[in-house]
């Protein structure tokens, strides 16, 4: 897809990858890239399978809150379901992650939200008809996941007004406000 290769191993290939995906492509570019992966890597049957098995529901909400901890533990880090109001009632459809792996390891709010908030939302809105909503915090790394919850246009969304870490290697590395574009 992006013709870049790296000699790491596991995750830290997966980070360096990010991290030169992030170099060699502007944000807007960053997300397509990911979100192309993201259709490569899940089968469409699959896709229309879900959709059609789990009508939007407190079930379906609930359901990705548990998949996303069973499966994604090994991304994003330890997580786990919590209760969040949805439409008047309480609902386990948000997924705490207490320390986002791939923040901590990129220690770069532009690859959090180019590579990873951004195109997983529309992934999952789009693929799965299930809104979700990527709340990370920049302050302890932490990362909120609300299922069934539209997230606020990029015009409106918080993070994108976030400055760059101090200690920031993207921008260290290649002097640019990486977060927007």
């Amino acid at each position: 897809m992006t013709g870049l290769r790296n000699t790491m191993e596991g995750y830290d290939s997966l980070v360096e990858a990010a991290r030169a995906a992030s170099k060699n492509f502007n944000p807007a570019q960053q997300r397509e890239l990911v979100t192309e992966a993201l259709h490569k890597a899940v089968p469409k049957p699959i896709l229309s399978l879900i959709r059609m098995v789990l009508p939007d529901s407190k079930l379906k909400r609930e359901y990705f809150a548990a998949f996303t901890t069973l499966f994604f533990t090994w991304l994003v880090g330890p997580c786990e379901v919590r209760e969040s109001e949805h439409k008047g009632g309480m609902e386990k459809n948000l997924v705490h992650i207490q320390k986002c792996r791939f923040l901590q390891e990129s220690n770069c709010l532009g690859m959090c939200t180019n590579l990873c908030k951004f195109p997983s939302q529309a992934f999952i809105k789009d693929s799965f008809g299930m809104p979700v909503n990527m709340v990370p915090n920049f302050d302890d790394m932490s990362c909120q996941m609300v299922f069934g919850q539209e997230p606020p246009s990029p015009d409106q969304d918080p993070t994108l007004k976030q400055p760059c870490y101090k200690l920031c290697k993207t921008k260290q590395r290649h002097s640019t406000e990486c977060i927007s574009g």
